[in-house]
């Protein structure tokens, strides 16, 4: 009976964690589609502006609310946990002072500020009025960010999952659309005034206009499902402990969670600010044309960075369930038991990760062809960055999903004290590839790969002192490496098989990712890097289990 009721609470984890990966993965492939006829609609000039007047949104957005939903999450779990329902809903009503407060600060900062960025700090005039319609954005998403903090700390990620489905579908539309509308009201003051700035400026702000529509659809949708989960808990409340702890009380232990949480985050985002405003001033002083920048940063930031960060999906969602399930775990369940949930974390990052890392590495010129056809100047750049730089992907999903762990176990501090040290690693390699080296573009990858390795390793320590843990080296690294190496080969076979015989990269590619897939499934079975009782905790795994039975890759 026991060992059932361990199983079932890991397969919970599992599940909720799954969920939020799923709905993740689905909004990242949103994100990719549309940013397709966006790429078209904007060009080289047009992207470089909308991703550098993006880059400085995520790091307010980062400071203003990232922390919101992990520390509310990790608060409401904490007091469910101890029967206090009366408590958790303070802590939300708590977490909403807090989000207008410092939502209000962020707002005005960016909007107020966009100037200052944009002629300052960037040298891109046409980034200033993208940064003013993202401003409101910040305040919006930190309410939503409480809204899901809240639920993620009940154990469910479903509405956090439909918000930002919801929120990335609207995001998608209302981007292209404004993208294409004031694109062309900019050409045309263009042309009239003999100017090339306008296309691109409001070509940009176009594009964020979508994100400011996905906010707000998000929001409702929260405050909606929030709605009526508060009308069906009520008359629950009443049989909980009615013991209050003061608002001020919360407010101070809101605070001083969140900002730890939300340093660590923003040393992350600053990262890419950084190597945006170095790498643009590095082109200004070393002659480097306008038309090179463009290719190349877009290449970056538009291809390259844009891919390697959707597997990072499934760990950032493993991550947000990790948060609260081990806070409300941590004073009731054995050691063992918590040392295994983080195994299981960890090896799920990792099953995903490292096949996502060859993957893209493989089949990166054939994949940049199948979503941007029409740069193919900057495919190749972007296509020689993924062979350069796909291990990153297994770097970040490895820190992301040890970063949740820290935070879960009680240690928040010790992310954001890693990432500080990793940053001032990763600006000394990004100065010495581009100014001493001829790396060019390729040195951000490079300082990239330093950040992410000196994470790893850091948060790998400061979970051993913590809790003595240990991963399963053969289960979690050896046996899905060996696994995917296998499945790159077959996946390149069959890519160059099918364009040999049709001519046509865009169903070569498709058919390439469905049989790595599978390669990779029975090369796990087939080398022991997933067991049945492994697949006894998966999302269906009573269904997986008979599918590899009846192939014979199970006994």
């Amino acid at each position: 009976m026991a060992a059932k009721q361990k199983r079932r609470r890991e397969a919970n984890f599992l599940i909720q964690g799954s969920i939020l990966a799923v709905a993740s993965v689905i909004v990242r492939l949103i994100g990719i589609v549309y940013r397709i006829p966006l790429t078209n609609i904007l060009g080289d000039g047009g992207n470089s502006a909308y991703s550098n007047a993006y880059a400085i949104y995520s790091l307010i957005w980062m400071v203003a609310s990232f922390g919101i939903p992990t520390a509310v999450s990790k608060m409401v779990a904490e007091r469910i946990g101890n029967k206090q329902e009366w408590n958790a809903n303070r802590v939300f009503a708590v977490a909403l002072l807090f989000a207008t407060v410092v939502g209000g600060l962020a707002f005005c900062v960016l909007f107020f500020g966009a100037g200052f960025f944009a002629h300052i700090v960037y040298k891109r005039p046409e980034i200033e009025f993208a940064l003013m319609v993202l401003a409101p954005t910040v305040w919006i998403s930190a309410f939503m960010g409480v809204f899901r903090g809240f639920f993620q700390g009940q154990g469910t990620m479903v509405p956090t999952a439909v918000s930002q489905i919801v929120e990335q579908l609207v995001n998608a539309v209302m981007s292209v659309a404004g993208a294409w509308v004031l694109w062309n009201m900019g050409h045309k003051r263009d042309l009239l005034h003999s100017e090339d700035l306008w296309a691109d400026s409001l070509g940009a702000a176009g594009g964020t206009v979508g994100t400011l529509s996905g906010a707000i659809a998000g929001l409702l949708v929260c405050f909606w499902l929030y709605r009526r989960y508060y009308a069906g808990r009520s008359r629950e409340m009443e049989k909980t402990s009615r013991a209050k702890e003061s608002y001020r009380a919360l407010l101070t232990t809101l605070t001083l969670m969140i900002l730890p949480i939300t340093l660590n985050s923003a040393i992350y985002n600053i990262s890419s600010v950084l190597d945006s405003s170095i790498f643009s001033n590095f082109a200004d002083l070393s002659g480097m044309s306008a038309a090179v920048y463009e290719i190349s940063w877009n290449a970056y930031e538009g291809k390259y960075h844009l891919l390697t960060h959707v597997p990072l999906a499934f760990a950032t969602a493993l991550s947000a369930s990790a948060v609260p399930n081990l806070s409300r775990t941590l004073k009731t369940s054995a050691p063992s038991e918590i040392s295994q949930k983080i195994r299981t974390a960890v090896r799920f990052a990792m099953l995903i990760a490292i096949p996502s890392c060859i993957g893209l590495a493989v089949l990166s010129k054939p994949i940049l062809q199948l979503l941007f056809a029409g740069t193919p100047e900057s495919n190749d750049l972007a296509s020689s960055l993924l062979k350069t730089g796909a291990i990153t992907v297994v770097l970040y999903s490895f820190s992301t999903i040890t970063n949740g762990v820290l935070q879960g176990i009680g240690k928040v501090t010790e992310p954001a004290k890693n990432a500080a040290i990793s940053l001032a690693a990763h600006l000394v390699i990004l100065v010495l590839c581009l100014w001493l080296l001829p790396f060019g573009i390729y040195g951000v990858v490079a300082a990239d790969i330093i950040f992410g390795l000196m994470m790893n390793i850091m948060n790998y320590v400061s979970m051993y002192r913590a809790i003595r843990f240990r991963p399963e080296i053969k289960k979690t690294f050896v046996f899905p490496a060996i696994s995917g190496m296998v499945m790159g080969i077959g996946a390149w076979g069959v890519y160059k098989g099918l364009y040999y015989l049709s001519r046509s990269n865009s169903i070569s590619v498709l058919f390439a990712i469905c049989a790595a897939v599978l390669i990779y499934g029975a090369f796990l079975l087939i080398t022991g890097g997933i067991t049945e009782s492994d697949l006894k905790s998966f999302p269906k795994g009573a269904l997986l289990i008979k599918i590899a039975k009846k192939t014979h890759l199970l006994k």
